[in-house]
């Protein structure tokens, strides 16, 4: 046999391994959906070491992730299990989320205190909150409930935003420890985490004072400038500046925490004119982050740093919660179900493409539009890919409920397997206008070996 014929069976094999390993997606096919989304939430979990020698539970390592990926990525497992009734993960979740309770009930750690800003303590608090609207086992005792401790949370956040309204005229800062790096800034995200916050705890309790709240943070949100006429979400704004300028940059996640927000407000007051215009128009801010080229249109990436691989740890993550909160939006708005399921179905379909790299050729990378991988992994890389695809499953998922209507499930070891029940449907299908890709791979496989044969028969 020539060295030529060698390495040619050689490709051959590569190429069939490859193949069994990759993530074939199909996104017309519930089961491909699920299982894609499965082998990308191994891979998140792969990277978890809390239960572990040397891990701290309930955090993925420090370096390189900071406490609040923790607790987005957390919320991320519990969304994952409604979309999917995947209970695999249910007891690592639920062990993680109550070790980081902490000793007043609102997710304050003191040997977290240099790490806790109020976003930082918003995505820990949108975790329980997921906990709370999808049913998720309750803490044990002496804890208080999921919704309870997202009150808790809440009223740090309103304590915090009454003693600091003598500058800007409100508003809470990036930073509530004075020693913190960021005391000084007041930022979108922080500020979009307490009216989202607000907004979800006045969905599910009907309570006067949420709802109050949640306009108060848009109003100030929009009068200071973090979120213009045309809906742009900003960064933030400097305190020492009296709010004047305003930081331009512009995140995936800012303008998501707002979208899913609005999504909520909308859906809580039967679809009040100013709250529908308000959410179609952040939907339509998010265009920032689609269609990186034009050969790649509706792929979400990251428009700040993406392009030009200087995106750091935190910033790939980002990308995980405009996919989370789409998704979200989608189901509690239905008049932004046909746009939102066009932008979830091609991302997801980039994304399948991205993820190849890795000793099983599943692990994901960021750039969603190269058709493979890019060279990065990590955990941002592979929650955005898990977000992605298990928001294809939101035509059969259960909207969040309402507390009258929250089934609890038992607390571990003993939840059976519940799969997500069909909601209601009175929104047009979230899927319209794009085709099935699953054989994409195999294609490709097939005219590559059928290449690679004819050429051996002729050695």
């Amino acid at each position: 046999m020539s060295v030529l014929r060698v390495w040619l069976t050689a490709i051959v094999l590569a190429l069939s391994n490859w193949l069994a390993t990759a993530i074939v997606l199909d996104v017309d096919d519930p089961k491909s959906i699920r299982d894609a989304a499965a082998t990308v939430a191994h891979g998140v979990q792969a990277l978890y070491n809390g239960n572990k020698t040397g891990g701290v539970l309930g955090k993925w390592p420090f370096p390189p992730y900071y406490w609040w990926e923790s607790g987005a990525s957390w919320d991320g497992m519990v969304n994952y299990w409604h979309f999917t009734g995947d209970n695999s993960y249910v007891d690592v979740t639920y062990e993680a989320l109550v070790s980081q309770i902490g000793p007043t009930n609102d997710f304050i750690l003191p040997q977290e205190k240099s790490d806790t800003g109020n976003d930082d303590q918003a995505f820990w608090a949108f975790a329980a909150m997921s906990a709370a609207e999808f049913g998720f086992p309750q803490p044990p005792n002496p804890y208080p409930s999921w919704r309870q401790i997202c009150d808790n949370v809440f009223n740090d956040f309103v304590q915090r935003w009454n003693f600091d309204s003598e500058t800007c005229g409100s508003g809470l800062r990036w930073q509530f420890t004075s020693e913190n790096a960021g005391h000084d800034y007041k930022n979108s995200i922080s500020n979009g985490g307490f009216f989202q916050l607000a907004a979800r705890l006045a969905r599910m309790t009907g309570n006067q004072t949420y709802i109050d709240w949640a306009e108060k943070v848009w109003d100030w949100t929009t009068e200071i400038g973090l979120v213009d006429n045309m809906y742009n979400v900003f960064d933030g704004t400097d305190l020492k500046i009296n709010c004047t300028q305003i930081n331009h940059q512009q995140w995936t996640y800012n303008v998501a925490i707002y979208l899913y927000g609005a999504a909520v407000m909308q859906n809580y007051t039967n679809a009040t004119e100013k709250w529908v215009a308000r959410t179609r128009g952040l939907l339509d801010a998010t265009s920032t982050f689609f269609s990186p080229f034009p050969n790649a249109t509706d792929i979400m990436f990251e428009a700040m740093c993406e392009k030009s691989s200087t995106c750091n740890v935190d910033q790939y993550s980002m990308k995980a919660y405009l996919a989370r909160w789409l998704a979200g939006t989608s189901l509690l708005a239905p008049n932004t179900a046909g746009r939102i399921g066009q932008l979830l179905r091609v991302s997801a379909v980039g994304a399948s493409n991205a993820c190849t790299a890795g000793e099983f050729g599943n692990t994901c990378g960021a750039k969603w539009y190269i058709g493979g991988w890019d060279g990065t992994s990590g955990l941002g890389q592979q929650l955005s890919a898990m977000e992605i695809f298990y928001g294809l499953l939101v035509n059969s998922t259960r909207p969040p409920s309402v507390l009258n209507s929250v089934r609890i499930r038992d607390a571990p070891p003993n939840i059976p397997m519940v799969l997500p029940d069909p909601a209601p449907s009175n929104a047009r299908a979230l899927y319209d206008g794009v085709g099935q890709v699953s054989v994409a791979y195999s294609f490709i496989f097939g005219i590559a070996t059928g290449a690679i044969i004819l050429i051996m028969d002729t050695l």
